[in-house]
């Protein structure tokens, strides 16, 4: 061994170590030869490189495998094309020889270099080329099929013919040709793109052409954000599939390092890019043992992040390794709560942020610029074609007793079911998080869900905060990380009400800048999950004619960060007769058709599955044409908005109010006074409608309801549900039998801190 190793240290006399590349050759032919024992002889060649870096030394080392395909032949070969003899007469380099060489390497390497830059700026002009000609991806790609994901909008397809055409050959995977139609996934490297990754229907695989045009490059499903990453979860995968898998299932940004080997260095990229985000590495499994693969392993390290690991049970199928596998045999859920659960970031290995040179006396700052020929062009994404759109804001408005709140659960029970809009087309399928400050979820927004059609699995409501054994309101200015990270949980979240939107200001809600202040946070959370965000107001009184925007509650701030602003009015045809028509219009986009509508009408029904209790929903009608403006000019028309109301809007406000049901005349009043109603009024009202207050009981209050063949009837039945509600809320239960009480239903997002 002694002699082996003296005729080594001789060879490598013989060899350059300041030429990166065969230096990084001999480290490998050593480590085959002697494992990690080699690491001192392979430094101490290594030191006569002038760019030697001991760090840097033991960090490659640590990187190659032993046993490689480079052996230590490779060594002896190397110096023997160096002027090496093995036969014991050699005689060291000179210094003059040594310089010498290094002067040739140099030669060679800045040759190389140029070299492999036109090979790289040729790929990324071919890149650009088919990415111009290239065509949206669609849902019925075949492999997007096979996967069972949709694309997104950084995804593009292109038919291999035509790829061809331009590149001047036909990409290739393993020796077989890229056939049908290529799935278009652009590799960006630094500040643009670098190469393609082509995929066609057989799962075949290939980059274009080009030395390092792959190497540190990444795929993101979106445009990342800029900044240094706080309250950022960044997801990091190996393949296009298992990145999809993982952002459908929690809403989080992810991007794919399209190779395992990649992900160590698509770490530390997006950790010097995002000192402060959260990093998630994906883990795929070894096929034969099912142990996390150790690239994944080393990238968390390199990226300060946790790692996440599929889990298949015990009785793992040795075909399923990654997190596509994991959604399609598991479900979207099992993934989000296998991400939310991944470790903590592997210590010894902490980022340490670049400090900048900054001169005296000032603060560090940095401006980032996003050149425009980078930004790939994205769709909208609707819920609703033209009304609700993923990751924006919507603000829907009203005077009272246009039913604004069951026409928002209809739209809530559409989502759950994937069910069909007014004009006939489909939503997208997805989960529902709802915060109401106002109704309760029990005895008012879950039976209009139900009545609804909703599917109430997929319905979660906002209670409150845990802090320790503590608790307490949820509070926007506070809670928006708590609240990020149970949606991601859960994950699917297409649409998220707040009810009413005035709930999330902590300030003077007619002060713009408390009321951006206010509301950011939630616009930053709808865009981070692509989920639409529904705000609903009321119209403010005395605003009669007006342009519908200009009449929300508060600040214009509202209407100026919704990107749509839905409207509901209603008006009473003349005569005595006259029939109510109620219309649910389109008062604002900046994203799509601002005008439009469709009538509709309150219906109410006793819940076949809790008889007693009474629910509205909503009956939809015909679409209208027109601006919002125009259609509400009738409604302003035939009523008066003016300090107290008129009796014949006050009695269509009573009639609206006790349309679902009895109610105790302290919330009448208090409702009543909300919408601006004097509580004259309110009892001329009452007498014109020939309702008549009645005892809820021997101990209860008084209860109001609308007259009917039925009526006091009615209203026992529901004063004793009423007061079986506040027994049931001292309590913490439910007055549905088969219903715990919300906060021990699954259904109910319960934030810890």
């Amino acid at each position: 061994m002694s002699n082996d190793l003296d005729r080594i240290r001789e060879a490598l006399q013989f060899i350059d170590a300041s030429d990166r590349e065969t230096w990084l050759r001999m480290g490998m032919a050593i480590k085959s030869e002697f494992a990690d024992t080699g690491f001192d002889l392979w430094e101490s060649w290594s030191l006569q490189a002038q760019s030697f870096n001991g760090k840097d030394a033991r960090d490659v080392w640590k990187s190659i495998r032993a046993g490689g395909k480079v052996t230590i032949g490779t060594l002896f070969y190397e110096a023997k094309a160096n002027g090496w003899r093995d036969d014991g007469a050699h005689q060291k380099p000179t210094p003059e020889e040594i310089a010498e060489r290094r002067r040739i390497a140099a030669e060679r390497a800045g040759k190389e270099e140029a070299e492999i830059a036109r090979e790289r700026a040729d790929t990324a002009a071919k890149a650009a080329a088919i990415r111009k000609v290239a065509t949206e991806a669609k849902a019925d790609h075949p492999y997007l099929s096979r996967k069972r994901v949709s694309p997104v909008a950084t995804l593009r397809e292109i038919d291999a013919s035509a790829a061809a055409a331009i590149l001047g050959y036909l990409p290739k995977s393993g020796g077989e040709l890229l056939v049908g139609r290529l799935l278009v996934v652009p590799v960006k490297q630094g500040d643009g793109i670098s190469t393609l990754e082509l995929i066609d229907g057989d799962n075949r695989k290939a980059a274009l052409a080009g030395r390092g045009s792959k190497v540190g490059g990444y795929w993101s499903t979106e445009r990342l954000p800029d900044g240094d990453g706080a309250g950022l979860t960044l997801l990091i995968g190996e393949g296009v599939a298992t990145v999809l898998s993982a952002k459908e299932a929690t809403g989080h940004a992810a991007i794919a390092a399209l190779s395992s080997g990649n992900l160590p260095a698509v770490a530390k990229v997006m950790r010097e890019r995002y000192p402060a985000a959260a990093l998630v590495i994906l883990a795929d499994l070894v096929k034969a043992t099912g142990e996390p693969d150790p690239h994944a392993i080393e990238a968390a390290k390199v990226g300060a992040g946790g790692t996440a690991i599929p889990d298949f049970g015990t009785d793992r199928d040795p075909d399923m390794t990654d997190f596509n596998d994991m959604a399609v045999i598991c479900g979207p859920e099992a993934v989000a709560r296998a991400i939310a659960n991944a470790n903590e970031p592997a210590r010894g290995h902490e980022h340490q942020p670049k400090k900048a040179n900054v001169p005296a006396g000032e603060h560090a700052r940095d401006v980032y610029l996003i050149r425009a020929s980078d930004v790939v062009v994205e769709p909208i994404t609707w819920l609703w074609n033209g009304w609700l759109a993923a990751g924006k804001m919507h603000v829907f408005g009203g005077a009272p007793g246009t039913g604004k709140t069951t026409i928002a659960m209809v739209l809530a029970a559409t989502v759950t079911t994937g069910g069909c809009w007014p004009d006939g087309t489909r939503s997208i399928a997805g989960n529902v998080v709802i915060w109401s400050g106002e109704d309760d979820p029990a005895d008012t927004l879950i039976p209009r869900l139900a009545l609804s059609g909703a599917d109430l699995s997929r319905v979660y409501f906002i209670a409150d905060i845990r802090e320790g054994n503590e608790r307490r309101s949820f509070d926007p200015a506070r809670d928006m990380e708590p609240l990020r990270r149970k949606l991601a949980e859960i994950g699917g979240v297409r649409l998220l009400i707040v009810d009413p939107v005035v709930s999330a200001i902590a300030g003077d809600s007619h002060k713009n800048a408390e009321v951006r202040r206010g509301l950011q946070p939630l616009v930053d959370l709808a865009g981070a999950m692509r989920c639409a965000l529904l705000g609903i107001t009321h119209f403010s009184k005395g605003t009669g004619g007006r342009d519908p925007v200009e009449r929300l509650t508060g600040s214009l701030a509202f209407g100026a960060l919704a990107r749509v602003v839905l409207v509901a009015a209603k008006h009473q045809e003349e005569g005595e007769d006259g029939r109510t028509i109620r219309l649910f219009c389109r008062a604002k986009s900046n994203i799509g058709p601002d005008d439009g509508g469709f009538e509709y009408d309150l219906h109410q029904a006793e819940l076949k599955t809790h008889p007693g209790i009474f629910a509205s929903s909503v009956l939809w009608g015909e679409a209208v044409e027109g601006a919002a403006r125009e259609l509400l000019a009738t409604a302003d028309a035939t009523g008066d908005d003016g300090e107290g109301g008129t009796l014949s809007d006050a009695k269509r406000f009573l009639a609206d109010l006790l349309t679902d049901g009895p109610l105790p005349t302290k919330t009448v009043k208090a409702d009543a006074d909300g919408a601006g109603y004097s509580w004259a009024t309110i009892r001329r009202a009452q007498k014109a409608l020939g309702i008549e207050p009645a005892k809820a009981g021997m101990k209860g209050g008084w209860v109001w309801a609308m007259p009917g063949p039925d009526a006091s009837k009615v209203i026992r039945g529901n004063a004793k549900m009423l007061k079986n509600s506040e027994d049931a809320q001292q309590e913490e239960v439910s007055i549905f039998g088969e219903i715990e009480h919300l906060r021990a239903d699954p259904g109910v997002v319960e934030v810890e801190i």
